[in-house]
């Protein structure tokens, strides 16, 4: 056997994933905001690239929270006062001073209030109680630990070793902070909360009291059998106690901080006129991009190579960017008008008539690859007459009918939360009654199958439902 090296030609063709190749991949599965601080990025870095609305740019629309209003309001408020008041009066030239608005914006001014954190709304209660320094010290080390539910997570033994205190203090600094409000909060869980809260609240209910710190976890199953069995209680008696958790706060830190609203600004926008569609796509405040011509021609000068080669870079990035650009806008039409097609009976008569897809359909119906739609309809989102959906909320399986199709599993769910809404709450629909039902409406479905959709809808077995229905009485 002749072992060696040799030098060997050999033809192959193969697939090679270029840096444009990838990137222009990568900007399918970007949102339009997402896309937005893209170009922007490439706007900074790129000389060549122009933005022909930087001048008279339409901007990302500007929601704003309630809080926001009021914040900018006044700031406006303010600039309007100063400026108002330097034209209108001044030691050289006194013109006039309208006293009437001057008093009217003060009062403004002054009942407007300043929000203030959860931190400095505990230690600003604390500092009225008659503590030490060193005890105000640790409850600012422990007011520090507090997250965003309320509850202090951290091992106190070693914080009390880091820091250099005594858990003496630390547990009675711990229960002046916990009777702050929101009451409850510091706590090291959800049971040590609630069961502050009931001695706070409800001082004489011992049976609560004792609810809460041993059988926790079986009121959470209504097992309200067993804990009676351990109290020597009824199920009533144990019922009618356990009613009193729903006016307890599980996560105290919700009762003061003000939750974060998340804005969703469709990519695509769907308008129907009689049982034709027109499709917009949401981009109109993206930045228009072009070359810019003075760099170009400067190729043609006399440059040095290295700046010759420098600018044709970025020449080639800039086209390729303003391409992929363009080429995700068509395929991200071209996909939805398919969407479109293939769900037509739900952009007419809503969620009920949805109808089962999959990628590989849409992938049929345009020519693009699976993973091409998976990209495109990746973190899109499509505004409909019936409210924002995800793209990706357009694709589910589907289930048997009795006239030989398939219903998809987006209008099971549908079916199940209308019957469930509609049910009896002292006579609640099992998961038996629910097939029959679907049977009645020649659908097939197997009883597990809607027990996997019940706990995907968040919905509780029928007789734990028939219990809370006990619960809100």
């Amino acid at each position: 056997m002749n072992l060696g090296t040799q030098l060997v030609q050999r033809q192959s063709q193969k697939l090679v994933m270029t840096q444009d190749l990838r990137q222009s991949i990568e900007l399918l599965a970007l949102s339009t905001l997402e896309l937005s601080d893209k170009i922007q990025s490439e706007l900074l870095e790129n000389p060549l690239l122009e933005d022909t609305n930087s001048e008279e740019k339409i901007k990302t629309p500007e929601l704003y929270s309630m809080t926001e209003v009021r914040s900018i309001e006044k700031n406006n408020l303010l600039k309007d006062t100063e400026s108002n008041w330097g034209d209108n009066y001044s030691i050289e030239n006194p013109k006039y001073y309208d006293s009437e608005a001057s008093d009217r914006n003060q009062k403004y001014i002054e009942s407007s209030t300043v929000p203030t954190s959860l931190s400095e709304h505990l230690l600003a209660q604390l500092r009225l109680l008659d503590i030490t320094e060193s005890e105000y010290y640790t409850a600012e080390v422990l007011v520090s630990l507090i997250d965003d539910k309320g509850f202090i997570s951290a091992d106190l033994e070693v914080v009390a070793k880091e820091m250099k205190l005594q858990m003496k203090s630390i547990n009675k600094v711990r229960t002046l902070i916990q009777e702050c409000d929101p009451i409850g909060i510091g706590a090291l869980n959800v049971q040590e909360t609630l069961f502050i809260q009931s001695k706070i609240l409800f001082p004489d209910n011992s049976i609560l009291h004792e609810l809460i710190k041993e059988h926790l976890a079986d009121l959470e199953k209504f097992e309200y059998k067993k804990i009676g069995k351990a109290l020597k209680l009824t199920e009533d008696e144990v019922s009618e106690n356990a009613k009193f958790i729903k006016k307890l706060e599980p996560y105290p830190a919700t009762l003061y901080q003000a939750r974060k609203t998340d804005y969703i600004i469709p990519d695509v926008i769907i308008e129907q006129e009689g049982e034709e569609f027109s499709i917009f796509i949401n981009d109109e405040w993206l930045p228009k991009l072009i070359i810019n011509k003075e760099y170009k021609t400067y190729l043609s000068s006399k440059s040095s190579n290295e700046d010759k080669e420098f600018i044709s870079n970025k020449l080639n990035s800039a086209n390729w960017l303003i391409r992929s650009v363009n080429q995700r806008k068509q395929t991200l039409f071209k996909t939805v008008k398919a969407i479109i097609e293939a769900q037509n009976d739900f952009f007419i008569h809503g969620v009920s008539h949805t109808e089962p897809l999959t990628l590989k359909d849409i992938s049929e119906k345009t020519n693009l690859s699976e993973s091409t739609v998976s990209r495109i309809t990746t973190n899109k989102y499509i505004q409909t007459k019936w409210g924002i959906y995800e793209l990706k909320w357009f694709f589910s399986s589907g289930v048997k009918s009795t006239e030989g199709g398939k219903a998809s599993s987006k209008k099971i769910h549908d079916m199940i939360l209308e019957m469930v809404k509609k049910e009896d709450e002292s006579n609640p629909l099992s998961d038996q009654d629910i097939v029959d039902e679907m049977e009645k409406n020649g659908i097939e479905i197997a009883r597990r199958t809607v027990a996997k959709y019940r706990k995907i809808l968040r919905i509780l077995p029928s007789n734990q439902r028939k219990r809370i229905s006990h619960f809100k009485g």
